[in-house]
């Protein structure tokens, strides 16, 4: 199995194209981080890797599993959340049924309309109702593609050690424009680059700061793949990526619930369709399938409403 090095330099990536592994980098704190920082990586390759090879298409076709809905009444729908949120014990299954079958600006429109009926803000309400891995999710819901990256990248970021595989997996399957409403939204006091450089050290550091940067060529121009590594053309696959990622993710018992759900939330208005039909294709069934397996009680029943109806 080839690996993205070149003779004479370790290029940061080592890829390894198999249904079970992943297709991005896989940084541990260990071995292979350690390994990036005590070799001396020539990061003129990493620029041209950069450049050569975009993650992400800038107007690529959607294929979300979440849409409008049709018939949307934000009014209805504010109603029977405030409804659930002060049902004895909380009506869960409606709090689900609506959000997860609403796209982001149509969550915002009903938590504009639940503010102006209760005078009371619905993120708050449901913080306050909702509880563990539901509340996790259901919060998830409540931000924008971009804030919820946003987010997502802070976590990984504060507090004792950096997760640099969350910061790997967002910064490099995000599209320029994608990272430029990122950083727009970015609200911590610090701007993203600031944060990702005051965590990270070394030609990581760099390689997430070209990143944040956006210092990388979208694919308009023609792609000269002899010059690159036939394993390293599986990066521009990122719906295979994130299909590995969940099946690592759900492996053995019990599920790594951190992951499932940033994939799936941060992909459910993006391609997570298409993320499906990669995982059924790889791994002989269909994620619905394993989260049924993996997971169990309310948070299951969200993640299975975000994904959709299983296309047997």
């Amino acid at each position: 199995m080839r690996s993205w090095y070149r003779e004479g330099t370790e290029a940061v990536f080592a890829t390894k194209v198999q249904p079970s592994r992943y297709i991005l980098p896989k940084l541990s704190r260990d071995k292979s981080l350690q390994h990036l920082q005590e070799r001396k990586l020539n990061m003129a390759l990493v620029s041209e890797f950069l450049g050569q090879l975009s993650l992400n298409v800038a107007h690529e076709p959607l294929y979300p599993t979440v849409v409008p809905a049709r018939d949307f009444d934000p009014d209805r729908d504010a109603t029977r959340i405030e409804t659930a949120i002060k049902t004895k014990g909380v009506d869960e299954q409606t709090i689900i049924d609506v959000l997860t079958k609403r796209t982001y600006s149509q969550r915002r429109e009903i938590a504009f309309a639940y503010e102006k009926r209760a005078k009371k803000d619905m993120i708050t309400a449901l913080k306050a109702a909702l509880s563990g891995s539901l509340e996790t999710v259901i919060l998830g819901l409540m931000k924008s593609t971009s804030q919820y990256d946003a987010s997502e990248i802070r976590g990984s970021i504060k507090g004792l050690g950096t997760d640099e595989e969350t910061l790997i997996e967002i910064l490099c399957s995000r599209s320029n424009d994608e990272l430029v409403e990122i950083k727009k939204v970015y609200m911590f006091k610090k701007d993203l680059a600031k944060d990702v450089a005051g965590d990270t050290s070394g030609n990581f550091a760099k390689l997430l700061l070209a990143l944040v940067d956006t210092k990388r060529d979208e694919p308009s121009a023609i792609v000269d793949y002899e010059k690159i590594d036939a394993d390293a053309r599986c990066f521009e696959n990122k719906q295979l990526y994130f299909a590995n990622k969940l099946n690592e993710a759900m492996k053995g018992k019990g599920a790594k619930e951190k992951i499932v759900t940033r994939i799936i939330v941060s992909r459910c208005e993006v391609d997570l369709k298409k993320i499906c039909s990669e995982y059924k294709d790889t791994f002989g069934q269909s994620l619905q399938q394993a989260i049924t397996e993996h997971t169990k009680g309310d948070y299951q029943k969200a993640m299975l409403s975000l994904c959709g109806p299983d296309q047997q």
